[in-house]
């Protein structure tokens, strides 16, 4: 989810592209077998690959991706990739790494090779299995959510707010686990590009939100009432990341019969399938 970051050399373009190497003499049995036809399959890269070249990919994952996805694939802000390769085949697990999708930016600092061992890695981790199920009601778990005013933040479809993560189908990616100690301590590890910032201006102004945009001379924050606040950085007295801290409230004091209803509404947000 890592998040879930060389071009190779010339003969391994040449199987990029599908070509094939000649020998170097005729065979005196009849002429060379025909080209392949336009059109056909072309094997993937990641049948290339070698045991080292799974190790490596094994490496870069847990640099890179293991943050959001666990060491072994099974999610944790981002999520389960067991079973993905069968979804998604090497060439979409290859253009979600480079070109991103949905939270995930895409991954610029590894080259084409590095993205291939990685996929490579990534198709060793099998199936997901079956998910673990949630305990609770849904339906009851749906009217734990209202009432605490959970879609003041978040969105499920088109209504909701926008100032916390998307929702719809967050029940497809993430076990009932997560979702237990994400309630319990939302600031443990909030998801990417939803940690706070507290900016304190020269004059004594301080405004606490996550950070939307930065660059060398500006900084831009959205806080809880989806009130952007944009600051010039030489007006500024201190940038303050604010490491477990959250917008979102913790929802520890809930009891545990609206806990597990709660999760099991969660779990059950898988959007249209």
């Amino acid at each position: 989810m890592i998040g879930f970051r060389s071009l190779c050399l010339a003969g391994s373009l040449l199987i990029f592209s599908g070509a094939a190497l000649s020998g170097s003499h005729a065979s005196p049995q009849g002429p060379p077998p025909p080209a392949p036809a336009a059109g056909a399959p072309q094997e993937s890269p990641v049948a290339k690959l070698t045991p080292d070249d799974i190790a490596t990919g094994k490496q870069i994952f847990a640099a890179q991706c293991a943050g959001c996805h666990g060491f072994d694939g099974s999610g944790q802000l981002g999520p389960n990739l067991h079973g993905v390769g069968a979804r998604r085949g090497d060439a979409g697990i290859f253009s979600v790494v480079r070109n991103g999708t949905g939270a995930m930016p895409p991954v610029m600092s590894l080259n084409d090779q590095r993205v291939w061992q990685v996929v490579g890695f990534v198709r060793t981790l099998g199936d997901a299995g079956p998910m673990e199920a949630a305990k609770g009601d849904p339906v009851k778990g749906e009217a734990v959510y209202d009432a605490n005013g959970c879609a003041v933040c978040h969105a499920i479809g088109m209504s909701g707010g926008g100032v916390g993560p998307q929702l719809t189908t967050v029940g497809r990616a993430r076990p009932p686990k997560y979702f237990y100690d994400f309630l319990r301590d939302p600031g443990k590890n909030p998801p990417p590009g939803y940690e706070l910032v507290r900016v304190v201006t020269k004059d004594g102004h301080e405004v606490t939100g996550i950070r939307v945009a930065e660059d060398t001379y500006t900084i831009v924050l959205r806080d809880v009432g989806e009130h952007f606040h944009s600051f010039d950085k030489t007006n500024l007295k201190t940038i303050e990341p604010q490491p477990g801290k959250t917008v979102m409230p913790s929802y520890g004091n809930l009891s545990a019969t609206d806990m597990d209803n709660l999760v099991a509404y969660l779990s059950s947000l898988k959007g249209a399938q």
